[in-house]
């Protein structure tokens, strides 16, 4: 039986279709059978189309921007199939190349000419269950539009401070150039195992802190204020009512990704930089 490559692709535009026609037939002609994700099959026409949570496939390439390659993270079957990230989206930090390099990407990849780069997750518990997985951020914003949450820190159950503020984003390491970045907080090489808690618009002078993901970090919504909706990689998880908590842990799973060249950390700085040099 011919070895699997999946295909999971943006929605929406006719141009990410076009290409993942294009893609799919590339695979094929490599000896593969390509298997797109259900939706995709559908829209661009390719047959045996199947949902992300049941593919068994050698590897995941995704169309589109981070937020594909976030969805491939959450719902993939095999946490440990390797993704190859096809860059069609606006910044593309989790991507690893552009549709014109595919094919001499794919070819490098069916060679073994390639290096396989593991990014851990961070489990989000809540009321002892573990709600999502991140693999870029937990995020913590007011149910009631303009009021400010009240939100408390502890690590190891000692409490940090309280700090009243428009959110907080629990990022790691490979969230940081994201959301967490754009709103002041620090950028952490992908190899710690520490998380950056960055307040949004907060009224104290602190506004992130860096700590060990051992350091059992703990949130609690507190009183003045509004609970707090949970969004996870960009997906609302559920609302966390006042006087709750979350606590955050390394999860067992990671992501892991095909990469040709600069590591994670090198390829999001020049393109933080790039952005800076062109805005």
């Amino acid at each position: 039986m011919l070895k699997a490559v999946g295909i999971l692709a943006k929605k929406g535009s006719k141009e990410i279709l076009t290409e993942a026609r294009r893609i799919h037939r590339i695979i094929e002609q490599h000896g593969f059978r390509s298997v797109p994700d259900e939706d995709l099959g559908r829209s661009a026409k390719i047959p045996g189309g199947k949902p992300l949570s049941r593919m068994e496939v050698e590897l995941l390439v995704t169309l589109g921007g981070d937020g594909t390659v976030l969805k491939a993270a959450k719902e993939l079957l095999k946490p440990k199939t390797p993704i190859l990230g096809v860059n069609m989206g606006r910044r593309g930090y989790l991507t690893e190349v552009e549709p014109s390099e595919f094919e001499a990407a794919f070819t490098k990849w069916e060679k073994g000419n390639y290096e396989l780069e593991e990014q851990w997750k961070l489990s989000v518990v809540h009321r002892n269950q573990v709600v999502s997985e991140a693999l870029n951020e937990a995020l913590l914003l007011p149910t009631i539009p303009a009021k400010m949450l009240n939100l408390s820190l502890a690590f190891r159950g000692k409490s940090v401070f309280q700090a009243r503020a428009d959110g907080i984003i629990v990022s790691t390491p490979t969230g940081s150039t994201a959301h967490s970045f754009s709103a002041g907080g620090p950028v952490l090489e992908t190899s710690m195992d520490s998380v950056s808690l960055t307040l949004i618009a907060p009224l104290q002078p602190v506004k992130s802190i860096v700590a060990p993901v051992k350091a059992g970090v703990q949130l609690r919504v507190a009183e003045p204020g509004p609970s707090a909706n949970l969004v996870v990689d960009g997906r609302l998880e559920r609302e966390i009512g006042i006087g709750q908590s979350l606590s955050f842990r390394k999860s067992g799973n990671s992501t892991f990704f095909v990469r040709f060249g600069d590591s994670f950390l090198q390829r999001s700085l020049r393109r933080l930089f790039s952005e800076r040099e062109n805005g």
